[in-house]
């Protein structure tokens, strides 16, 4: 499984916005995160669709976070951007496998499923915020993430 460009990117914009108190420009954002301005527009297109970021219109309107840095985890930016996270095609549900039909038996796919779900759940422990925050060191993020729910 690889992050796409763009969900790096849809990663960028919302840390950039989790600094802000105020709404910031699309050209603005693009230049600072150094994407394309119609690409930036695309994102945060996506994102705002998904209720992670919002605009607003006006001499001093922009986007800026629709929720707390606190509660954007990257799993969902991720998510708004790639969709679901699947290690594997066959944990989609609307896979259906040749060499074994019934899932619940296959080991590929039961270890793909176990796997798939301490990625998104590792996922969802870590915030924007806490991405974003220069306090925190490198390692008291993983330390996070070793963390059991």
């Amino acid at each position: 499984m690889r992050i796409t460009q763009e969900a790096d990117y849809a990663l960028r914009i919302t840390s950039l916005l989790s600094g802000r108190d105020s709404p910031i420009g699309a050209p603005e954002l693009a230049e600072k995160v150094k994407v394309p301005p119609r690409f930036a527009m695309k994102l945060l297109r996506k994102l705002s669709l998904q209720g992670l970021v919002k605009s607003t219109r006006g001499a001093s309107g922009g986007y800026s976070l629709a929720v707390s840095a606190d509660q954007l985890t990257v799993r969902q930016v991720i998510e708004a951007i790639d969709g679901k996270i699947e290690i594997s095609k066959c944990l989609s549900d609307c896979h259906t496998c040749l060499n074994n039909p019934d899932k619940s038996v296959c080991r590929f796919h039961n270890v793909f499923a176990y796997l798939n779900e301490e990625l998104t759940s590792r996922l969802d422990m870590l915030s924007i915020a806490q991405m974003t925050d220069k306090e925190l060191s490198i390692e008291h993020l993983i330390g996070i993430l070793n963390k059991e729910n």
